[in-house]
């Protein structure tokens, strides 16, 4: 798995494959990884007066089977849902 993040992060969309950043792993267990299944659009920000609004990501955790919301932040893209053709 590719994890490393790029300079500028990429847009997570529905259906793509993503792990948790090192940041959020707890020391006793490896990194979950998921399928997105929905984004709500700048919707969180830590300081609201101070950060611009990020993506909140709704994952699908395989290992535990259930849905967790995390800030786009967090996240790290595995595989894109689809690629994107270009023209």
């Amino acid at each position: 798995m590719d994890t490393d993040q790029p300079d500028e992060q990429e847009q997570i969309e529905v259906g793509d494959i993503v792990t948790e950043s090192e940041l959020i792993i707890p020391p006793d267990r490896k990194s979950w990884v998921g399928i997105v299944v929905y984004v709500d659009k700048e919707h969180y920000a830590l300081h609201a007066f101070l950060d611009t609004a990020e993506d909140m990501i709704g994952i699908h955790w395989f290992q535990p089977g259930y849905v967790e919301p995390l800030p786009a932040s967090v996240v790290c893209l595995v595989q894109k849902a689809k690629d994107k053709k270009k023209t």
